[in-house]
């Protein structure tokens, strides 16, 4: 079984800082609590290959971004949570007229039988309303700092 949720956000930046703001170390400026362990490369430098863990316990997520084109504002991850779900993360970036659009995906694949409860329990809904409040946490920070400074 694969359950696949794309949604999308607005960010009031330029899309070349809006798609910063989806890497690793861009998500540390208004993510709480987000502090990945930078295992390759141990800069935190995103790129295609890079790998990073996040989480404790049963949530323990190693990732690996598996495509990088900063060029096209595109990146795609790979997140493993060895006991319950692996999930294909991707995020698209495009310039509008105000700021830029970021479109959101994750398909989630679920790995042990208390993952296929989990990811059985997910809706489009719940998914949507994950990724507004991303759009809520970005805008709060907006707001307080006068640019992503990456």
């Amino acid at each position: 079984m694969r359950r696949d949720f794309k949604h999308e956000i607005r960010v009031a930046l330029p899309v070349d800082e809006a798609f910063l703001l989806f890497t690793p170390k861009g998500e540390e400026a208004w993510v709480p609590g987000w502090s990945p362990d930078y295992i390759f490369p141990a800069t935190g430098e995103t790129g295609r290959d890079m790998i990073f863990r996040t989480g404790r316990g049963e949530e323990e997520t190693i990732w690996t971004c598996l495509d990088w084109q900063p060029d096209r504002y595109h990146v795609r991850y790979l997140r493993t949570t060895p006991t319950l779900r692996i999930a294909f993360v991707e995020v698209n970036c495009h310039a509008e007229e105000k700021g830029a659009r970021a479109v959101v995906s994750y398909g989630y694949v679920p790995l042990t039988i208390k993952g296929q409860g989990t990811v059985a329990a997910m809706t489009q809904d719940t998914f949507a309303a994950s990724i507004d409040e991303w759009s809520v946490l970005i805008a709060d920070y907006l707001c307080t700092n006068a640019s992503p400074g990456r």
